[in-house]
């Protein structure tokens, strides 16, 4: 792996570091720098990992060095095509900072927001912050949705002791990397980064489970982007792991957390994702072959669950979640033509 020297002599003082993986974003990188750099102080580490990009992101980011030489940035090129769960390991291996900050190059962010965050964690220092995003389509800039979370009170330094932040990240759905800073020695005791892809799913939950505490802050201040050569909308291989990142955290939420209902939430999620996945590959354009290869991977990793539907159903209907047991019945039915 090679690397591009920092524009800041005193890296190793850094309190904060921003880990951003890129491949093959050159025309979204201006409109997610010019937001962040001019908003940096010498406290503050932005790390880059270019993922062998065939596009000239890499060229973007330097130009951005240059016109920002007291900007902190780092600069990690990789000698071959990692994907993004690896290339997240990396950054956060490159990181000595006291808290870490993952952001999609892809994605916008509001001006200042480094600075309302920083602001946070000098007065405060929790274990993670959170905030609230927005999601909007490429090209036409339409929001789709505005999510703000179901967090209370806000604004205020916040302990832990229910497992609240787990059941946010599980029934809320809030399992994301990007609209959460996080103490960086919580991310590297509880991750792991061995599945290709939906790491989020994978590692989010877990982390905030071993948060004792934390702070919401109900602003914007990121912009997920929706476009169609995003791993989340591209059907691959990839997309197949978002099984196993389902079930992997229902084992957790079994075994580690003892909340029933989130595990049967997760199977619930693991069993329609399944299902989804096996109806869209179905109706894509792909050679048949590479059809086959998702679909083999796909049922491989579904074997893998510790429940089956009518288990979950059961379970379901036992963690008063009527609604979702009478859903995964009905999807269960429609699913066995298509995931033959």
């Amino acid at each position: 792996m090679d690397g591009v020297k920092n524009n800041y002599a005193g890296a190793d003082k850094v309190d904060l570091s921003i880990l951003i993986p890129v491949f093959n974003v050159e025309s979204y990188l201006s409109g997610l720098l010019d937001a962040l750099f001019p908003d940096l102080t010498a406290l503050t580490e932005v790390i880059f990992y270019d993922d062998c990009s065939p596009d000239n992101s890499l060229s973007v980011i330097r130009k951005y060095q240059q016109s920002y030489p007291h900007v902190n940035i780092r600069v990690l090129c990789g000698k071959k095509n990692l994907g993004i769960t690896q290339v997240r390991q990396c950054l956060l291996q490159a990181s000595h900072a006291e808290y870490v900050w993952f952001i999609d190059s892809d994605d916008l962010i509001e001006p200042q927001a480094v600075r309302q965050i920083r602001n946070i964690l000098s007065e405060y220092h929790p274990d993670v912050v959170l905030f609230d995003y927005d999601v909007f389509f490429d090209g036409s800039g339409k929001v789709k949705y505005h999510e703000h979370l179901s967090v209370t009170p806000a604004n205020t330094l916040l302990h832990q002791n229910n497992g609240e932040l787990y059941r946010l990240a599980i029934m809320d759905g809030k399992h994301y990397f990007w609209n959460k800073v996080f103490r960086r020695t919580l991310v590297t005791d509880s991750c792991d980064f061995t599945i290709p892809a939906y790491e989020d799913i994978a590692n989010t939950p877990i982390i905030l489970n071993q948060c004792q505490t934390y702070f919401y802050y109900p602003q914007t201040l990121v912009h997920y982007r929706i476009w169609p050569d995003s791993i989340v909308q591209k059907m691959s291989l990839k997309q197949v792991y978002g099984i196993r990142a389902y079930l992997t955290q229902a084992e957790y939420a079994d075994k580690v957390v003892d909340d029933k209902k989130c595990c049967a939430y997760l199977l619930y999620k693991a069993h329609l994702y399944y299902f989804r996945l096996c109806r869209k590959l179905r109706k894509m354009n792909l050679p048949e072959m590479e059809k086959a290869d998702i679909l083999l991977l796909a049922k491989e990793l579904y074997a893998q669950k510790q429940l089956s539907t009518c288990a979950t159903v059961s379970l379901l209907v036992r963690t008063g979640m009527w609604d979702k047991a009478a859903k995964l019945i009905l999807k269960s039915g429609l699913a066995r033509f298509s995931c033959r």
